[in-house]
């Protein structure tokens, strides 16, 4: 779950990659031109300026990179949609022995995510990881290396691959990103080789490199238990349609700093069973939505309370039903409208995104919405 993170498209020719070796013997990194296909909907002043330093670098790398694109097998390429989540609520049941804690959440798989593509490697030694992005790491500290470093552990099973990482879902954002990474690499892999792992051992293994990671191995909700490796599938408590706006301060917030922030007697005291009930029944509200972990949060960044009340302003008269924090921050959920309030617009500071609930059916992965692809 939250507690203490471990933390499709096809090659784009004229973004030729840039190659980086590492003193990690399992791992050889590159960085590859960004594709976009979602994007926030506020554009920095200085993308402009960005989207040259990349093309600059990758220019002058082509060359360089074209060996190590030959690794991956062309025609061979899985293209998969890599999905982020959200908490619709989230409770803090105790602090355990070992410096975790046990949580109840409701988990619910969004649109929002990342672009992956997946091939063996013809490499016997290394997994080969691109991305254009430059604050993710790309060596084995990354939950992609460390996802196929665990099929290969779990599984017996040799292969190396090679994979690319398309970057939407902002960082320190409580949305999971990184731990979708993890298991779309996780499936990727098993389909890839064959199936030698069931969809359950895939959901088991998980566990190992991450508490949140499992939860994506569910059918889209998921009432999740202990450090959130438990997962109980339950039905979706909303419709898929209802529209969702997602709005993040520039900022990040550790999952650690939060947790240690945390004053247990500051929790709320409401069931988390008596709350899933209610969620199914009466759908989003502000007293069923509720987040232990806001008051650490907005203690350490008072601008994230601020922001809440100012979305809850806004969205009044406007179908707006719920807002809250999703998992350890920092972003800001606003369900019943997707309508992005002016002063959002105005702040350039501020991701924003609209979002759908999404689901799967067992042995298929996640898909996009409807919705995301018409946006």
């Amino acid at each position: 779950l939250l507690s203490h993170f471990l933390f499709r498209v096809p090659p784009n020719p004229v973004n030729a990659p840039m190659v980086f070796a590492t003193s990690a013997a399992a791992t050889h990194v590159a960085v590859v031109g960004l594709h976009s296909r979602h994007r926030p909907l506020n554009p920095r002043a200085n993308h402009a300026a960005q989207r040259l330093i990349h093309r600059r670098r990758n220019v002058i790398a082509s060359a360089a990179a074209a060996a190590d694109i030959d690794e991956a097998a062309a025609d061979d390429v899985m293209a998969i949609f890599s999905p982020s989540k959200i908490n619709l609520f989230l409770r803090i049941v105790r602090r355990r022995d070992d410096g975790f804690h046990d949580l109840a959440s409701l988990f619910h798989v969004i649109d929002l995510g990342d672009d992956m593509k997946f091939s063996k490697s013809s490499s016997a030694s290394r997994d080969t990881l691109v991305c254009a992005d430059e604050t993710i790491p790309l060596d084995a500290s990354n939950l992609v290396i460390k996802a196929l470093d665990l099929f290969r552990a779990k599984t017996g099973v040799e292969q190396f691959f090679w994979v690319e990482l398309v970057k939407k879902v902002p960082h320190g954002a409580g949305l999971g990103g990184g731990s979708g990474n993890a298991a779309t690499a996780l499936w990727a892999a098993n389909e890839l080789c064959g199936r030698p792992a069931t969809e359950e051992q895939l959901l088991e293994w998980s566990a190992d490199i991450g508490s949140d990671i499992s939860v994506f191995f569910s059918t889209g909700a998921a009432f999740c238990t202990g450090r959130g490796e438990i997962v109980d599938d339950v039905e979706p408590p909303l419709p898929l349609s209802t529209p969702i706006l997602l709005v993040k301060p520039n900022i990040g917030l550790s999952t650690p700093q939060i947790f240690k922030a945390l004053d247990l007697e500051g929790r709320s005291t409401a069931d988390p069973l008596e709350l899933l009930k209610r969620i199914k029944g009466e759908g989003c509200a502000d007293d069923i939505c509720v987040n232990d972990l806001e008051a650490p949060a907005f203690s350490e960044l008072p601008e994230l309370l601020a922001l809440k009340e100012k979305l809850k302003a806004a969205g009044e008269g406007k179908g707006v039903v719920a807002v809250f924090m999703s998992g350890s921050g920092s972003t800001i959920v606003q369900v019943g409208s997707d309508e992005v309030p002016d002063f959002v617009l105005e702040d350039s500071d501020l991701f924003r995104a609209p979002a759908r609930l999404i689901t799967r059916q067992k042995g298929e992965w996640y898909k996009p919405s409807e919705f995301l692809q018409r946006v």
